[in-house]
């Protein structure tokens, strides 16, 4: 057992390692999720809220138009078990995504050859981008990705509220996954790799014990035992 689990593990109840196990094994990096220049914190808590729902752990955070915080009462700390990033640009955010093998897609509604969510292919890497509120995906963000995604709709409205865009999103995408790992013969392939669910685990060790760090600072200063 690694030196943090083996230090932080008997600090918590069973019932809540166990929990964390149980989650850590659904969570999937497969599919990314881009958050561009956020305006509302109560829709962005509610977008993550979803995330968490649907197990997938990244997201995004690029150049928001304020320094956002999150309701607590919407996320219900559901912020705390996602990886949260905060790249310099957008240029960067994309770079790397595409370096770890991602196709890049921004969520439009007019921009033409626009894909159905519900045709788009998710054996590879998928990140979805979304932009604010009131003004959708930047232009930038349009030149940079490599294709765009609609979610279709049948009634007079023609767009969605971002929270219910991304939900939406999440739910389709964790299905699809669901389906390509029955037809896998690896079905965990579309998981989190080994040395990543042990990254994350620690973290959420880490968030679950108070002074945590100072802990663990103690127990390696006093060696093996």
């Amino acid at each position: 057992m690694d030196r943090v689990a083996a230090t932080l593990e008997p600090l918590l109840r069973p019932r809540r390692i166990a929990r964390m196990k149980s989650v850590l094994g659904t969570r999937s990096d497969h599919v990314a999720f881009v958050f561009e220049q956020m305006v509302d914190p109560h829709n962005l808590s509610a977008a993550l809220r979803s995330l968490d729902a649907f197990s997938f752990q990244d997201a995004y955070l690029v150049d928001p138009r304020a320094r956002l915080g999150f309701s607590r009462r919407i996320t219900q700390g559901t912020e705390r078990w996602l990886t949260l990033h905060e790249p310099d640009s957008l240029e960067t955010c994309i770079d790397d995504l595409r370096s770890r093998g991602y196709r890049v897609l921004a969520s439009h509604l007019q921009q033409g050859g626009a894909v159905s969510i519900t045709d788009l292919d998710f054996r590879q890497r998928v990140a979805l981008v979304f932009g604010n509120e009131h003004e959708g995906v930047s232009d930038k963000a349009l030149a940079l990705a490599d294709g765009c995604f609609r979610i279709d709709m049948l009634g007079f409205v023609e767009s969605l509220n971002l929270s219910v865009a991304v939900a939406l999103c999440a739910h389709h995408a964790r299905r699809e996954l669901n389906r390509l790992s029955l037809e896998s013969a690896d079905p965990g392939c579309y998981l989190m790799t080994e040395s990543r669910r042990q990254e994350i685990y620690e973290s959420w060790l880490k968030r679950s014990v108070r002074r945590s760090e100072e802990i663990l600072a103690e127990s390696a200063e006093r060696g093996p035992s």
